[in-house]
């Protein structure tokens, strides 16, 4: 079970070969392609905000289409929350949709698949860099 954070499907859509690798092996696998909410508005806003929004939506539309959409729910926000304090404890900081990515996949028991090397500063996250 697997879930792809912003990283790679930006990359799928930008025709990045190792992300369309990554992707092609997990549908290879019969892996479902999962995502978060927070993915699906961060893929949303940056179509809505680039300088070819009407092309850009309908690709990011098109692609969420095929997607599993894990939503934001209480439990996420609980998990969100333990983890903010364990961060903070630390001294680590990471951007609040990032931690909330972080959060829904651990809820669902996800593998997370990203570049962003904050993310290992999570203990309880399953995590693979693509």
């Amino acid at each position: 079970m697997v879930c792809l954070d912003t990283d790679i499907l930006v990359g799928l859509l930008r025709g990045d070969g190792r992300a369309i690798g990554v992707i092609e092996e997990l549908q290879r696998r019969g892996e479902p392609l999962k995502t978060t909410i927070i993915t699906a508005y961060e893929l949303l806003k940056g179509a809505a905000s680039s300088s070819k929004p009407r092309e850009n939506m309908r690709l990011v539309k098109e692609m969420l289409s095929n997607i599993n959409i894990l939503t934001l729910s209480y439990g996420a926000c609980e998990e969100a929350s333990k983890t903010y304090v364990k961060l903070r404890r630390r001294g680590a900081v990471i951007g609040e949709f990032d931690l909330l990515i972080a959060a829904i996949a651990i809820h669902n028991d996800e593998l997370l698949i990203s570049r962003d090397k904050h993310f290992k500063l999570i203990e309880d996250l399953k995590l693979e860099t693509w």
